[in-house]
């Protein structure tokens, strides 16, 4: 197992550091490239952790808030996404807004009725059973998406949006929600549809892709879902084969679909693709990437990739936990498998851009598109790119409480200039009252000027994982670094 190299963190999580052989760095630049993995303590300047920030309910109580998602605004500020128990269904969203320098944006929250407004925080019962992602459109208006309750208590798509100034946008499907269904073939069925990611168009065309129940020859099984939204929240019909607006995916060449990792817009050739796993069988998974056009009129890819790191007679199991596009138009997937030995292991695989054929100039397995990083048992759940196509990957690893962040090169190889050292940069959130908290995990990723902006969730207890908040940090620059995550 690899060392760590970790920021200052308090006694507790020193000792356990020692007790795994991890390094230990102070906050002063290490890498090459100075800064490139210190945090940077001009967002968030004074408080219990500069550079820092906790979102919560104020008044909420021990209940958690546990990420979604994370976006950059149009205006520059910085969206969170979270879930929190409760509400009509069991999910109510919980929205935070930071301006650049970490402040809370003042302009953003809900209303005087709900008792938010102006608080740089929104907490929405949009009658949702889960919460499982979030974007931001060209116009600043923030969607969100999650399952909500169907015909005969089965599952939906249930897809929200609010202006960008955190209020309800009634201009979506008449009081700024809508819910799609797959059962439009009483012959084969489709019942438990659940979103699982969300992006837009310039035009603010909304696609929703998830996972739907489905029925073959062979009995019930679960493939991809993908609806076109229209601005005003109706299904757009002229989208897809049979002009439902919906088209389905992974029926043959990746049946029994497990999840999907992300929907991605590829703009540059004005694409959709989206990846995720699904399964072999009940030792054996593997990971999807599908391709297609914005008219869904037809698809150009669906090819399934086998990982396979435990060999035949190990656990031939992967999951998929991000989704990328390079500017060059290479898809990149992040995620992680089991090795002979069943530890969790990360992977990356990266494809070319027109041909479904794995780029085999990327990685450390010979004839495959295939990087397996030697940190055993971490997990990554972060991706994105630079102006470089160096991979910046965002994670935790659990035996250590700490979130991780590792920078990859072109070619896939650990770039030893991000720290100076090649092992992964661990960082630990504190509570609200200065003491490390319990435990920190990175679960989004994105880029702002440069500076990568790592966004996850932390306890407010230094003792037990109880009682969850948001957490974001951002890192300085080198000043080399663009958002190429499409």
């Amino acid at each position: 197992m690899h060392g760590f190299v970790s920021n200052p963190i308090a006694r507790r999580a020193i000792g356990r550091a020692l007790c795994f052989g991890f390094a230990l760095a102070t906050l002063a630049p290490v890498a090459v490239h100075a800064g490139d993995s210190s945090v940077d303590t001009t967002f968030t300047v004074g408080g219990v952790q500069p550079g820092w920030r906790r979102a919560y309910v104020a008044g909420g109580g021990n209940v958690d808030e546990r990420i979604v998602a994370a976006a950059r605004a149009p205006d520059g500020g910085y969206v969170l996404a979270g879930r929190r128990a409760g509400g009509g269904a069991g999910a109510l969203i919980f929205l935070a807004k930071f301006r650049a320098d970490g402040t809370d944006d003042a302009t953003f929250g809900g209303s005087a009725a709900t008792g938010n407004a102006g608080t740089g925080r929104v907490l929405k019962d949009a009658y949702l059973s889960s919460v499982t992602d979030m974007t931001i459109d060209a116009q600043g208006r923030i969607i969100v998406v999650g399952a909500t309750p169907g015909a005969m208590g089965q599952s939906d798509f249930g897809v929200v949006r609010f202006n960008a100034n955190g209020t309800d946008d009634t201009s979506f499907a008449g009081d700024g929600g809508t819910s799609v269904a797959f059962d439009e073939d009483a012959d084969n069925n489709r019942v438990n549809d659940t979103p699982s990611s969300v992006t837009t168009t310039p035009d603010g065309s909304i696609f929703v892709a998830g996972v739907v129940q489905d029925r073959n020859s062979s009995g019930a099984i679960t493939d991809v879902g993908l609806v076109k939204l229209k601005t005003d929240g109706s299904i757009d019909t002229a989208f897809g084969a049979y002009a439902t607006g919906r088209m389905n995916y992974c029926v043959a060449q990746c049946a029994n679909v497990i999840s999907v990792a992300r929907i991605v817009y590829d703009a540059p050739r004005d694409r959709l693709l989206i990846g995720g796993d699904h399964a072999v069988d009940s030792t054996n998974t593997d990971w999807f990437i599908a391709a297609q056009t914005l008219s869904g009129s037809i698809y150009s890819t669906q090819k399934s990739y086998a990982i396979d790191l435990g060999g035949s007679s190990g656990y031939q199991l992967a999951y998929m936990t991000d989704f990328a596009v390079q500017a060059d138009g290479k898809a990149v997937a992040l995620g992680w498998a089991n090795d002979a030995n069943t530890h969790a292991v990360p992977v990356l695989l990266r494809r070319q851009s027109v041909s479904v054929a794995e780029d085999t100039g990327f990685g450390n397995v010979s004839g495959r598109g295939l990087m397996v990083l030697p940190t055993t048992d971490a997990i990554y759940y972060g991706l994105a790119v630079d102006s470089r196509k160096r991979l910046l990957l965002a994670g935790e690893f659990s035996a250590y409480s700490s979130g991780i962040v590792t920078r990859l090169n072109t070619d896939g190889s650990v770039d030893t200039s991000f720290n100076g050292t090649g092992s992964p940069s661990a960082y630990m959130a504190k509570t609200t009252g200065g003491q490390s908290a319990y435990k920190t995990a990175f679960k989004r990723m994105f880029i702002d000027a440069g500076r990568p902006v790592l966004a996850g969730e932390a306890p407010d207890s230094h003792t037990a994982a109880t009682d969850y908040d948001l957490v974001v940090t951002r890192l300085q620059s080198d000043l080399i670094f663009a958002n190429d995550l499409e």
